[in-house]
């Protein structure tokens, strides 16, 4: 019995190493394969010299036992534009890495593109490749590079910015006074976090209804397409006079246009689309705007305001807000004579309003329409509004009130008229102007309100 009682800790100390847990177990069986979140990590369009975002790889093994992962290591190896971060470590190599049973782990990614002589987007291809038990597995790597005009922290004179290769905004570009900042037509222009455009002298957007230019942020990932915030917009400074932005695209700002040059010649805004902006579509301050046929959709605030006085035309001009994730306040469209907590009151103010759309799917807001005083309104006509406050002033003149204008896919951002729209043949002739956002010739009979042309004579 002394001697059973003298080998059982014995005994006891092999059953232990005896239970080591399957998951644990290293496996050399070579059908033990790996399996990946992904089989190609896409990047979007990346600028060159600037990097990527870093992207995940989950490794996974769903084997029972563990595996080692005798090598992990990039096709290209020193060579490759992309870099490895593994187990916290970056390097283009690792060894030896164990993997236990139903375990994972992450492959962080990232690519950096030097400069190249091409103004096209290019491939840019490698793959992360996994040795285990003497079979070999492979993720790919796709990225398309892109060169670009590099905009930094700048006080700029006259100059064009053609529409070979993207303009990205680093940080703030001031246009000086006096002088003329021309972009043409089919330019894409990229705001990095917190750059801006400011103007102390004059803008020139020509773009067309087949060649839009575009304003948007940096990031290019999907999830970022209508993410407001990613750079400030475009600032018309005091002593800006005279600008014109025509057919563009402004998105991802902060607010995607402010003037504020008062007793200057009127900012032309014609075919834009302005929309998803943290605050505000276009903001003006005792100045005087003119928007013909243009879309302003989800913001966070006004989607046109123009306060402390000013003189503002909207024609042919589509203000919405549905489905939009900010949580707005306050109405689509305000004018006002003041400007709120400031000492600007009692300006001279005046709002012309024709053959426009002002709706939303909001029911917080029964007014998407502000106006003081209501005498700064010299002619409304031929406008579908959502308001109860202003049914007096509205009423007649061909304005349609608290009629959903039965969007196409407002939910999908199409504005278009549905084939039953309230709004279909809604609209006053105006000989001015002839075609809509798109370049669609308009009705010389029964034209459509709102940004689009749906009618046909």
């Amino acid at each position: 019995m002394k001697y059973l009682l003298a080998i059982l800790p014995l005994l006891l100390l092999l059953s232990v190493f005896g239970c080591e847990p399957k998951e644990e177990i290293i496996t050399t069986d070579p059908s033990a394969m790996l399996s990946f979140s992904a089989d190609t990590v896409l990047f979007d369009t990346v600028f060159v010299s600037r990097g990527s975002v870093t992207k995940r790889l989950k490794v996974y093994n769903r084997n029972e036992k563990a595996v080692r992962i005798s090598e992990i290591n990039l096709a290209g190896a020193g060579a490759s534009p992309y870099q490895l971060t593994i187990n916290g470590v970056q390097s283009p190599l690792a060894n030896n890495v164990e993997l236990r049973g139903g375990d994972s782990l992450y492959v962080l990614v990232k690519v950096n593109i030097n400069p190249s002589d091409q103004n096209q987007p290019f491939l840019a291809a490698d793959s992360i490749l996994f040795s285990t038990n003497g079979r070999q597995q492979n993720v790919k790597l796709v990225a398309y590079g892109q060169n670009a005009y590099f905009h930094r922290k700048s006080s700029i004179g006259t100059e064009t910015w053609p529409s070979d290769k993207p303009h990205v905004l680093l940080d703030s570009v001031l246009v000086r006074e006096g002088a003329i900042l021309t972009i043409e037509k089919g330019a894409r222009v990229f705001g990095y976090n917190k750059s801006v455009l400011l103007v102390a002298g004059q803008l020139q957007v020509q773009g067309t209804p087949q060649e839009r230019v575009s304003f948007s942020g940096y990031r290019r990932e999907e999830d970022y397409r209508t993410a407001p915030g990613q750079w400030e917009g475009i600032r018309l400074l005091a002593t800006s006079s005279g600008s014109s932005i025509k057919y563009a695209d402004i998105k991802n700002t902060l607010y995607g246009m402010r003037v504020g040059n008062p007793g200057k010649a009127a900012t032309l805004v014609e075919g834009c689309v302005v929309a998803h902006a943290f605050w505000d579509g276009i903001v003006a301050f005792t100045s005087d705007v003119k928007v013909t046929n243009s879309l302003i959709y989800n913001c966070g605030q006004y989607g046109f305001g123009g306060l402390g006085g000013g003189n503002y035309e909207l024609m042919y001009t589509t203000i919405a807000s549905y489905q939009n994730p900010l949580l707005r306040e306050t109405p689509l469209l305000v004018i006002t004579d003041f400007i709120p907590e400031s000492d600007i009151k009692d300006r001279p103010t005046t709002l012309r309003l024709v053959n426009s759309i002002i709706y939303s799917d909001g029911f917080s807001i029964a007014d998407e329409v502000l106006i003081e005083p209501m005498s700064a309104v010299v002619e409304a006509s031929n406008n579908l509004l959502r308001t109860e406050s202003y049914k007096a002033l509205f009423q007649g003149n061909g304005n349609i009130l608290n009629t959903a204008p039965k969007f196409k896919a407002p939910a999908k951002y199409d504005f278009r008229l549905d084939t039953l729209s309230p709004a279909s043949g809604a609209a006053k002739i105006l000989p001015a102007i002839l075609k809509d956002l798109k370049g669609v010739t308009r009705s010389s009979t029964k034209p459509d309100a709102g940004a689009y042309e749906r009618s046909i004579d």
